[in-house]
């Protein structure tokens, strides 16, 4: 199963990247996929570890895929890590093995750590919309703009129907950021 997750990664300098990313879940091993010209890629590749993070803050998720955002974060408590001060918990995890076959790797890590901070109460409709959406904004180059107009037409009806204000806040970030590539 693949869960919507935030990875948090530190290069040797210990600069925090903030990543949206689906893992391949289980309780005590994760797989990321990240490509293989990418700075998670790269951090876990030098710093063999990394955290990941659950959160419920789908702005986060449309900050750091869009447009390369900071998030606030805290020391982890095992890896040399950062974990989300967003993350409703985290898993802080140690690499076992890399195959880093083009054009994507496979970097399978077992969970040393995990931590919890608040419940994570899911995602509403709005908020899977916003997910999508963001998905979508990150493939522009991958699928017609036709159809991704079509697929946002749809999903802003979702939006619309559920969302709350940091739903709202992540909507108009998206649909702004897709408004000046679609046009």
């Amino acid at each position: 199963m693949i869960i919507e997750t935030i990875v948090t990664t530190l290069d040797p300098k210990g600069a925090v990247n903030v990543a949206p990313m689906g893992v391949e879940w289980s309780d005590d091993r994760l797989v990321v996929k990240p490509f293989l010209d990418t700075t998670t890629f790269r951090n876990l590749l030098e710093t063999r570890c990394a955290v990941v993070n659950l959160t419920d803050d789908v702005r986060i998720f449309v900050r750091a895929a869009l447009f390369h955002a900071d998030a606030p974060t805290l020391p982890a408590s095992v890896v040399r890590g950062a974990v989300l001060a967003a993350a409703c918990s985290w898993r802080e995890v140690e690499v076992t093995s890399i195959d880093d076959t083009p054009p994507r790797s496979r970097i399978e890590t077992r969970v040393v750590h995990q931590g919890q901070r608040a419940e994570f109460l899911g995602f509403n409709r709005a908020r899977h919309a916003v997910l999508e959406a963001t998905i979508l904004a990150t493939r522009l180059h991958l699928v017609s703009h036709a159809e991704i107009r079509k697929q946002i037409d749809a999903l802003a009806v979702l939006v619309e129907k559920t969302a709350g204000p940091r739903e709202h806040e992540a909507w108009s970030l998206v649909s702004g950021y897709l408004h000046e590539r679609l046009t």
